[in-house]
């Protein structure tokens, strides 16, 4: 009995830096989460009809980056708790109304997007993504990004030919400056194109 006990105790000894050192390289790798300078970005579009937000997350896919676009009415003040009643809701920004309805503050001035086209270029003024003819009838447009050969650097993204939505002008049904001045006109696309705006973004795009 000792014998055999011996020898369980030596084989035992033996195995397990084995079983360890699988145990160890089974572990999986860290993952590498690509963000951008900041994720929330802010700008006023070129005409100033719109206060665009640019929105993003950390991400370790850098070839299905999400990104989201918010087109705010720039003319419209914020509600704040002295021009509605209000209690602090658990969103950051939410207002909860007297009949406990909870509102997010940037949902008041969002502006129905017909069209718009996004562009990302790197430091270097190459293409690295773009797509065309895009909607938010929400006002809010979200897309996943697929970068292909990137590299952490300057990266500047463009968001042009916005035009409103003909079929209403905001949730608030307000109008914008532009949309005003030629709001009986026919829209043809020469009147469409007078009346797009755009925004460009410059931020960078790192790895930790």
């Amino acid at each position: 009995m000792q014998i055999s006990t011996l020898v369980m105790l030596l084989l035992i000894i033996n195995l397990a830096p084995v079983f360890i050192g699988k145990e160890i390289s089974s572990q999986p790798a860290a993952f590498e989460n690509w963000q951008l300078g900041s994720v929330l970005l802010e700008k006023e579009s070129d005409k100033g009809n719109y206060l665009i937000q640019l929105k993003s997350s950390y991400s370790h896919d850098i070839h299905n980056f999400p990104l989201e676009i918010v087109f705010l009415n720039s003319t419209l003040p914020t509600h704040n708790a002295p021009s509605v009643p209000s209690l602090e809701s658990n969103n950051t920004g939410d207002i909860i109304t007297s009949g406990g309805l909870s509102v997010p503050s940037i949902l008041e001035r969002v502006v129905p997007i017909q069209t718009y086209d996004i562009t990302i270029y790197d430091g270097n003024g190459n293409e690295l993504w773009k797509k065309s003819s895009q909607v938010a009838t929400e006002g809010r447009g979200t897309m996943n990004v697929q970068f292909e050969d990137i590299k952490e650097g300057e990266l500047t993204i463009v968001v042009d030919k916005i035009l409103a939505s003909a079929t209403s002008d905001n949730i608030l049904n307000t109008d914008l400056p532009s949309r005003i001045e030629g709001a009986n006109n026919n829209n043809t696309d020469t009147k469409q194109s007078s009346q797009y705006d755009s925004v460009t973004f410059t931020t960078t795009l790192s790895k930790s």
